[in-house]
């Protein structure tokens, strides 16, 4: 069964689809997931940096991956 969930920011929609990337969110029209974006903040890596480093992404699309991150991990597991 192929599920698509969508999560909308600002700028860029949040994909997540079964058949794309393993199921792991991402930034639509983009193969960049959000768990690549947190990963680059984990190393100390500002948002200024990423999106110079990933220029198809604006700063607020990198605000909105870590906005989804803290999402679910807001929520009970």
């Amino acid at each position: 069964m192929n599920i698509l969930r969508i999560y909308k920011n600002k700028m860029r929609k949040i994909v997540s689809h079964t058949d794309v990337l393993h199921g792991k969110p991402y930034l639509a029209g983009t193969n960049i997931t959000v768990a690549s974006i947190i990963e680059k903040i984990s190393n100390n890596q500002s948002i200024k940096r990423i999106s110079e480093q990933l220029p198809q992404l604006s700063q607020e699309d990198i605000v909105g991956a870590i906005k989804f991150a803290q999402e679910l991990c807001s929520k009970p597991f």
